[in-house]
């Protein structure tokens, strides 16, 4: 409901004008009874069709219930007929507001102020329409302002978030703290605040706030799982089972759970859904149908490719080879790119290889959209769904005829406005199409795409890299958040079982380091058997894996850029098929290279395998022969075949609009 007093603490009340039955219906509005008060006030504009009170007061009930553009009507009349009450111009500038009519109410706010040079409300939501057209820097004026009136929760909390968008950081924590100051109770506060301290890279505190957030509130949207989240990256396990029980619940029950994260910790596809679907109403709800046009064959499909991570991303490593492969004769292909310009070689390359490269990294959702219409796309490709740096809103709003959600997520975005996910039949079985909004294109291979042009850095020597020339090396580059205690209790009973081996992982956060290190030692296992790779560039990174032995996957969310990594590089993966896409992704990949005799079934037969390929070397010299012969003749790394058949899947998805046949699922 539009509010309906200035901020002076307590809700004060409007300035009422004498009439029968008017407090009455006063009365029953504010104790929520909104029927009996509609009749009154239905009642008295009976009798007197511009009574500006009962004007208000209804124009008020109806923005309650959504009804914005009969509310709009309502509070027009009203602010004609009473336009010396500021509280009128200020409600009738909120609907404006929810109506997007932005300009219109900032001029009708001006009023209200002009009337009432306190009215710290007006300058407050002033500032609010200013953030949401991105005009930051008048903004946080606007709060700077409403808070010499009246310091508030509210303007604090809004004063940070324009500060953390500017990248303001040091500023945006002090205005958060103010706003935990003012009103500690508030779990959005703490919540905020916790964004802010993980940007400035002070994770405990961070992780404090979450805490704070999800005990004040455990049904808070997001909180439960970026904490479950921080602790994962950090192999803090002490409430695993109990944290993971509670992400679970809180799906079932409706609350809004990051979905990445989700897809981390759930085995279900049909949780996953439920997420997701969650997730898009509160976040990004669809904003209506694509403008309709006449659909016609064209000579040249143009084709849309949108990401935050065309650049030294391991999107990036796997989509350039697709890009600079596709038919310019057939195919227009455009980058609609909102991440950083790392400067790097691949974004070099990556810009290289589009014939349209925008960078709209500066640009408001409703602008992108219009951008992407006004370039005529045809099929947009969404690489990023609900992944880091994302933005599913441009692809709420219908920004092209046929939306595509590819590779960058692994999983369904439960969304309306999606019409395809690409996967291939190990990925998607045909019985799991159920728990997917999109319809499935299933590519024939594998749906991973590669760049076949990536080549191998000098490989360095074990002494370099801290291993010994004599370890058997068990190797797991994956993100710590993917390791689970089930999973590294079998990791450790494979160290225990083959002398002399060590586990090799990624180096990252060091607290995670030492978690890892604490939990192998709590499973008879010395600490110096983990060994920890640090941050190393791209080629010289996938150089590297060939100084291992065998890459160990994970699970419930496989390798998936880092078992392709693997596999480029000549290291065999052993993985547990999953019952979710994220866990399955390392079998696709396995088989579309000639290997599935690496897909195990269970988490027993994992464990048997990798111990049975440890303890014999012919076993695994002929697992590194055969890898070493395939890669080059089976599809995974066949770039140019992998980009024939999303080719004919574009060519399908528009044959079939232009024919005015609804998405189904078919395959190439």
């Amino acid at each position: 409901m539009a509010q309906q007093s200035r901020n002076k603490g307590a809700s004060a009340p409007i300035s009422l004008h004498p009439s029968a039955g008017l407090d009455q219906a006063i009365a029953a509005h504010r104790s929520g009874n909104l029927l009996e008060a509609e009749r009154a006030y239905t009642t008295i504009l009976k009798g007197s069709k511009t009574h500006p009170v009962a004007l208000h007061m209804l124009g008020l009930l109806r923005a309650q219930r959504g009804d914005f553009a009969d509310a709009e009507l309502l509070l027009k009349k009203a602010a004609r007929l009473d336009g010396g009450n500021p509280d009128v111009l200020f409600n009738y500038a909120n609907v404006l507001r929810a109506l997007n009519k932005t300009d219109d109410a900032l001029a009708w706010l001006a009023k209200a102020i002009a009337l009432s040079p306190d009215f710290a409300d007006a300058y407050l939501n002033r500032g609010a329409i200013l953030m949401a057209r991105q005009e930051l820097h008048g903004a946080i004026a606007e709060f700077d302002r409403a808070i010499a009136i009246a310091p508030s929760s509210a303007a604090f909390a809004n004063r940070g978030s324009a500060f953390q968008q500017l990248g303001q950081l040091d500023e945006a924590h002090d205005s958060y703290q103010r706003a935990v100051a003012l009103a500690p109770s508030n779990p959005q506060n703490h919540f905020a605040l916790s964004e802010v301290l993980g940007q400035m890279g002070r994770h405990d505190e961070a992780i404090a706030a979450l805490e704070r957030t999800v005990a004040l509130d455990k049904a808070f949207p997001f909180a439960l799982s970026k904490l479950v989240d921080s602790r994962r990256k950090r192999a803090d396990w002490r409430s695993f089972e109990r944290e993971q029980a509670g992400l679970d619940e809180a799906v079932e029950s409706g609350v809004a759970v990051d979905p990445f994260t989700f897809l981390h910790a759930s085995s279900s596809p049909a949780r996953q859904l439920t997420c997701a679907k969650t997730f898009v109403a509160k976040v990004a709800p669809e904003r209506g149908a694509a403008i309709a046009r006449t659909p016609s064959p064209v000579s040249r499909l143009r084709i849309g490719y949108m990401s935050a991570d065309f650049r030294n991303h391991a999107i990036g490593h796997l989509m350039v080879g697709v890009i600079e492969e596709h038919d310019r004769e057939r195919f227009e292909v455009s980058a609609i790119s909102y991440g950083p310009d790392d400067r790097s070689e691949l974004r070099d390359r990556l810009k290289a290889a589009f014939e349209r490269f925008e960078d709209v990294s500066h640009l408001p959702d409703e602008d992108v959209v219009k951008l992407i219409r006004q370039l005529d796309i045809e099929v947009l490709v969404d690489l990023g769904g609900f992944t880091a740096g994302a933005r599913p809103r441009i692809l709420a709003h219908r920004a092209a005829p046929i939306q595509v959600n590819y590779l960058g997520y692994p999983g369904t975005m439960g969304a309306p406005y999606m019409d395809y996910v690409m996967a291939d039949p190990i990925i998607v079985p045909e019985a799991e199409q159920k728990h997917y909004s999109e319809k499935v294109i299933y590519l024939p291979d594998s749906y991973q795409a590669t760049d076949a042009r990536r080549s191998l850095a000098n490989v360095p020597a074990r002494s370099e890299v801290g291993l010994a020339d004599d370890a058997f090396v068990y190797c797991a580059f994956n993100r710590t958040s993917k390791i689970t205690p089930v999973l590294f209790d079998v990791w450790m009973r494979l160290l225990a079982k083959t002398a002399g081996s060590v586990l090799w992982l990624l180096d990252g956060d060091p607290i995670a380091k030492e978690n890892l290190k604490r939990e192998a030692v709590a499973r008879g296992i010395a600490a110096e058997r983990i060994v920890f790779a640090p941050h190393a560039p791209a080629d010289a990174h996938l150089a590297r894996h060939q100084l291992a032995d065998l890459y160990l996957d994970t699970l419930p969310y496989n390798a998936h850029t880092a078992a392709s990594d693997a596999l480029w590089a000549g290291l065999p993966v052993v993985t547990c098929l999953g019952t979710a896409f994220a866990g399955r992704v390392a079998a696709s990949i396995l088989n579309a290279v000639g290997l599935p005799e690496l897909v195990t079934q269970s988490l027993d037969d994992y464990e048997s395998l990798a111990l049975r390929i440890a303890h014999d070397s012919e076993l695994r010299a002929a697992l590194k022969g055969k890898l070493a012969s395939q890669r080059t003749t089976w599809p995974l790394f066949d770039t140019a075949r992998m980009t024939r058949h999303i080719e004919k899947a574009f060519n399908e998805m528009w044959r079939r609009h232009c024919a005015g046949e609804a998405p189904a699922s078919f395959a190439v």
